[in-house]
Formats: C-alpha cells, sequence, structure tokens
C-alpha cells in the first residue's frame, strides 16, 4: 500500500495501478473536491487519479501515521500537498485501505482521522 503512495507521488500512476486489485474501488464519495464520486475498477481509479495530477502541478501525499487495524485494513492518515498557478493546499487526510494477498481492494478517503477510525470501528 505504501508502494502505491510512492508511485503514486512519483506521478507513476502505471506503476501504482499494479498493486491494486482487478476491481479496485477507489471511494472518493466523503471529498469537498471536483473528484468527488466512487470509482469501481483499476481502469476507472487510474482515471481519476490522473485526472487529479492532470489538475495540479504538484500533488504529494505525505503518510504521517499508519495503524494496522487488522489483517486487511490499514488507516494511513496523509499530510496531503497539492499546489497550482496561484493556489496551494496542505491539509491533513485519512485514507481506509483494504488489502487482500497483497493487493489493495479499496480506498475511501475520509477529511478527518477521527471520521475514519470510527469507520473503521475504532475509537481515538
Amino acid at each position: 500500500m505504501l508502494r502505491i503512495v510512492d508511485s503514486f507521488n512519483a506521478r507513476d500512476i502505471g506503476e501504482a495501478l499494479r498493486d491494486v486489485a482487478d476491481g479496485f474501488e477507489l471511494d472518493c464519495s466523503n471529498s469537498i473536491g471536483p473528484l468527488k464520486g466512487v470509482y469501481r475498477g483499476r481502469d476507472a481509479a487510474g482515471e481519476a487519479w490522473r485526472s487529479l495530477l492532470n489538475a495540479w502541478m504538484t500533488v504529494y501525499w505525505d503518510p504521517v501515521e499508519v495503524i494496522d487495524i487488522d489483517d486487511s485494513r490499514v488507516v494511513v492518515v496523509n499530510r496531503s500537498q497539492m499546489r497550482r498557478r496561484g493556489i496551494y493546499a496542505d491539509e491533513i487526510e485519512a485514507q481506509l485501505w483494504t488489502v487482500r494477498g497483497g493487493k489493495a481492494e479499496r480506498l475511501k478517503l475520509y477529511q478527518s482521522r477521527s471520521e475514519t477510525l470510527e469507520a473503521a470501528g475504532l475509537r481515538e
């Protein structure tokens, strides 16, 4: 999963997609940005990620905390930095990953660490 983040940061979506399952689901339904929605399948997720990278000159996810919940779920809290002409965004976001057999099956984005932990059945 962190290899996916590293590949995303390198703007190499093809490499990032090697570590996702064919039926990968990218759930951005909690997003406040233009990519709000749910993207099902490797191709749809790749297009969403490419769209994000094309909209910004710089996009960088800096994992500041990784919490293993169980054998298949991981919470990653990122400092997300994005930059384009005259606009700079620097925020904390959290992701709930589901991973099985070494492949990411699902990534759901949340706006806060506490919201993500609650969705995973944990409390702060």
